[in-house]
């Protein structure tokens, strides 16, 4: 009765909690800090291979492979991806065009079905079908096509009645948005400065972190009680080599699936493959996601063939997309898992798609790049901290399966009958 409220266990377990929600909420405030700091440190450590290897030569100081691996970031990394991503912008552009300008002569040509210039205006290939096969009387169909056939008439009708409507709609919002031009430029070069500035502190604090990576880990090395530090380091390093293998390696997988599907989808013809090459290295690391972008590169080879003849048969769109996926494939299973990323999560691919489809809905793009991780970790939590007293608590050693508290060692007596 004499303690006060923090000196009682639960109060301050609910206090430690609460102070902790408190930072993460503080950190959320002032995420303009704090997320470049958190960007530099994960740089930093997986960076920290590369550091350990310059700094073994004796004229590199940490300093200077600090500062050297910065440059060459920004000369890789940085500008290769602002160019790609103009290139792809424009890609994208292009494919918004021409589809728009497509869909608009199918529709003309729809309004006026007699009309054989109209028809001739449509392109030959995929729209011209589209348009036929929106013209083209239902009754006169087989009756498996009758129904597919009316929804198409019914969506191109729709588009049709209310095109007028929608037209008036934009005329007033550009007209209303005018009056918020300046606003939206000045909108967007403080979004500008704010990335670039964003930038400058992540490589700022990388330098700092990177150079100052033994007081780190000292300081976090000290938060540790000392009677448990030996039990605790061993973990962390089990799960080190589990999360490093996982980063480092994936993530340099990735980033060469999508130079292979970039340059195989713009080899077979797909349209703005600077776009979905990238899209698809991405979402690879969830293993086999990836083949969803066969159906979609289908699509759009056929609404846009890049080349005539045999490129825009139809032959060659069904089989080219699925054969990158494939090489893709294979390329990643039996040369760049195993030469980079290895067996470091230990963990079979089931588990792999499960825990990834698990975190993404969950937590997003956030719950998929950490899912896999955590997963691997949990595993070595349970391996090593809960299984050990539940298999002796099973076996009567133990009083309470529970690894917290007094690690009670209570050998049952053994009666001789």
């Amino acid at each position: 009765m004499s303690r006060h409220l923090w000196q009682i266990q639960p109060v301050r377990d609910v206090l430690l909690g609460l102070g902790l929600f408190g930072l993460l909420v503080l950190g959320h405030r002032i995420s303009i800090v704090t997320v470049p700091l958190l960007l530099a440190v994960v740089m930093a450590y997986l960076l920290e291979p590369l550091v350990q290897r310059m700094i073994r030569l004796k004229w590199v100081s940490r300093q200077g492979a600090a500062l050297a691996l910065l440059l060459v970031s920004g000369a890789l990394v940085v500008v290769p991806v602002t160019v790609g991503a103009g290139f792809a912008v424009v890609q994208g552009v292009a494919f918004a065009e021409d589809l728009a300008q497509n869909l608009t002569l199918v529709r003309r040509s729809v309004d006026n079905p007699t009309d054989a210039a109209a028809r001739d205006a449509v392109p030959e290939g995929s729209w011209r079908s589209i348009r036929d096969f929106v013209v083209l009387d239902p009754d006169e169909d087989p009756d498996e096509w009758r129904l597919l056939r009316r929804v198409a008439v019914a969506a191109v009708d729709y588009a049709r009645a209310n095109a007028d409507s929608v037209a008036r709609s934009l005329g007033r919002a550009i007209i209303g948005s005018g009056a918020d031009a300046a606003r939206l430029a000045i909108s967007t070069v403080t979004s500008v400065g704010l990335f670039v500035f964003s930038v400058f502190l992540t490589g700022f604090f990388f330098f700092f972190v990177s150079t100052g990576w033994g007081r780190v880990l000292e300081f976090w090395q000290s938060l540790i009680p000392e009677r448990r530090k030996g039990a605790v380091i061993d973990l962390v390093k089990q799960m080190d080599v589990v999360v490093s293998g996982f980063v480092r390696g994936r993530l340099t997988v990735c980033f060469f699936l999508a130079i292979f599907y970039t340059v195989g989808y713009a080899i077979v013809g797909v349209p703005a493959p600077l776009i979905m090459g990238p899209i698809l290295g991405a979402v690879s690391l969830i293993p086999y996601i990836s083949i969803l972008g066969v159906p979609v590169a289908m699509l759009l080879m056929w609404l846009e063939p890049s080349t005539g003849g045999w490129q825009s048969s139809w032959w060659w769109i069904l089989i080219a997309p699925g054969a990158v996926q494939l090489l893709s494939q294979v390329f990643d299973d039996y040369f760049l898992t195993p030469t980079i990323q290895g067996k470091a999560t230990n963990m079979d691919t089931p588990t792999i798609l499960f825990v990834s489809i698990a975190g993404g809905s969950i937590a997003g793009l956030y719950g998929i790049l950490l899912a896999i991780p955590v997963a691997a970790c949990l595993k070595i939590m349970i391996r090593e901290v809960f299984w050990p007293p539940f298999r002796d608590w099973a076996q009567g050693k133990r009083s309470d399966p529970l690894p917290f508290g007094k690690a009670e060692r209570e050998a049952r007596p053994t009666s001789a009958s």
